[in-house]
């Protein structure tokens, strides 16, 4: 890894009074994450931000309010429900409706991996998401960050969700250009299933959370997407478990607890059934590919 967090070229904040801040410590750059900061803004009639030339990457979700983003050069209504996206090296200026503040929650990090998987997403330059809710997974950055600010415990478990959001962004668009004969329960099926990456989620769960039955949600989710819930939710944690076992050094045992399966062995058979080889030969390989 050769993650370093420069200071920006150009910085210029308004008022910043009302914003709770959590400064991360500890940034050993042998580390995949470098968290700098997070926080939530609440509202400010008078407040914005102006940065120029930072190597950080800014995600932020807006609660509530409007605003406004100027991202390289290009000017974004935002709305409470968007989704920012700001990659290192970038001008950019955010700031609240003095009508209608904004308030916000977000992190600024920097990580090696996270350009080459804008890239690979074909999510570089974008900036915004709108209807884009990811307030779950920011809130729980954001808890874990306030409980411990400490880059040692929190880079592999904030890595992973951020890893999640980006994952479900990409979703998103491609579901836009494809969203014929989807139905909106199986939308939702999907949205919440990339949303559940680290939790155990059975058909009965699916059931009760949108008032059908089992078997329309399941053929709902099949005609939509060629594959049942239960085998789209197994798809999306080996992704998530083959990224993890790539470009980070979590032990098999913790990427299996962290992705609700119920042990490392089971993990372990499935990814063999899946890829033909157990996760500990696919890190090895990987390892090697590389010299």
């Amino acid at each position: 890894m050769h993650n370093t967090i420069k200071s920006p070229s150009f910085f210029r904040p308004g008022n910043r009074k009302e914003e709770e801040l959590i400064y991360i410590f500890n940034r050993s750059e042998h580390l995949p994450l470098l968290i700098d900061c997070v926080g939530i803004t609440n509202p400010m009639s008078d407040y914005f931000i102006e940065r120029s030339g930072s190597s950080l990457f800014v995600f932020e979700q807006i609660l509530s309010g409007e605003g406004t983003l100027i991202y390289n050069g290009t000017e974004h209504r935002l709305k409470a429900g968007d989704f920012y996206c700001l990659e290192p090296y970038s001008d950019h200026i955010y700031r609240s409706s003095p009508s209608n503040p904004m308030k916000k929650i977000w992190i600024n990090f920097y990580c090696d991996l996270f350009i080459d998987i804008f890239k690979a997403l074909q999510l570089s330059g974008r900036g915004v998401f709108h209807s884009f809710d990811a307030a779950d997974k920011m809130s729980t950055i954001y808890a874990l960050a306030k409980q411990n600010p400490d880059n040692e415990i929190l880079a592999y478990p904030v890595m992973n969700l951020l890893f999640e959001i980006v994952s479900s962004i990409s979703r998103k668009i491609s579901e836009c250009g494809n969203s014929a004969g989807t139905t909106e329960t199986a939308k939702k099926v999907k949205m919440f299933l990339d949303n559940s990456l680290s939790q155990k989620v059975s058909l009965d769960d699916l059931s009760k959370k949108f008032f059908s039955s089992k078997a329309q949600i399941n053929r709902e989710f099949l005609t939509a997407y060629h594959v049942s819930p239960y085998h789209y939710l197994l798809e999306r944690r080996l992704e998530l478990a083959k990224f993890l076992l790539i470009n980070t050094q979590t032990s098999v045992k913790e990427i299996a607890f962290s992705l609700s399966f119920s042990d490392e062995h089971y993990f372990s058979r499935l990814f063999k059934e899946k890829t033909g080889t157990t996760p500990k030969e696919f890190r090895k390989k990987q390892v090697i590919s590389l010299f």
